[in-house]
């Protein structure tokens, strides 16, 4: 399920639009819900860097508490590259701005039903695309791509590395490469990485930092 996130320094605004969101979401059949509404940026972080959401709605005029909202992105995005982040807005000024933190959309208020309709819609065809790409591990078994943090050669085995597990192939880092999305870069002569996952590079340690404290190795011979 997808766990949805908000955040604005106006709540009253904000309700509004979460009470159209809910309604689109039962009637498309997403399966996702709200799991906090706040103004309090602190709140978000921690939830962002602790992947416990998958969708943000950020307001990026805060007057009162908090950053901009587009600078307070950027500090999401140095922890987390994998969650949808959607403005809220009411200027246009600020689309050619926030490139630099991978907007889904923006939503320029005031924002209406069918502008929640349309938004719904794309999450629904665009989420179901992401999970279902799969890296087929043997003929019996097979593993979401955007759940691989990392891949390692040990001996002739490679270990998929995820959040939660590992998983082994015999197939060798360069057939892997050839079958996996563009997102994955070779970092060393033994790895690969998901770059969607890394979250810092620490060139005098030689690692990448990834989400849940986990690193892997990098060689300078290779470019991310």
């Amino acid at each position: 399920m997808l766990k949805i996130g908000m955040c604005d320094d106006n709540l009253e605004s904000l309700q509004v639009v979460a009470k159209l969101l809910e309604s689109e979401i039962i009637e498309q059949g997403l399966d996702a819900e709200i799991t906090l509404i706040t103004s309090d940026q602190k709140k978000i972080f921690d939830a962002i860097y602790n992947n416990e959401l998958d969708i943000l709605f950020l307001d990026i005029d805060f007057k009162t508490k908090g950053k901009n909202g587009i600078e307070f992105a950027k500090d999401l995005r140095e922890v987390n590259r994998t969650f949808y982040l959607i403005f809220l807005t009411a200027h246009q000024r600020y689309v050619h701005l926030s490139f630099v933190v991978k907007v889904y959309d923006y939503l320029f208020k005031p924002i209406n039903r069918a502008i929640i309709e349309d938004l719904v819609s794309r999450l629904k065809k665009d989420y179901s695309r992401d999970q279902n790409v799969f890296l087929h591990l043997s003929r019996w078994k097979s593993i979401q791509m955007n759940s691989i943090l990392y891949i390692e050669r040990i001996g002739n085995r490679s270990h998929i590395i995820t959040n939660t597990n590992e998983e082994l192939t015999t197939k060798s880092l360069d057939t892997l490469l050839n079958e996996l999305t563009s997102n994955f870069k070779r970092c060393h002569r033994s790895y690969i990485v998901n770059t969607e996952k890394i979250i810092g590079i620490d060139r005098k340690k030689g690692i990448v930092i990834l989400s849940n404290n986990k690193s892997c190795p990098i060689n300078n011979h290779f470019n991310l």
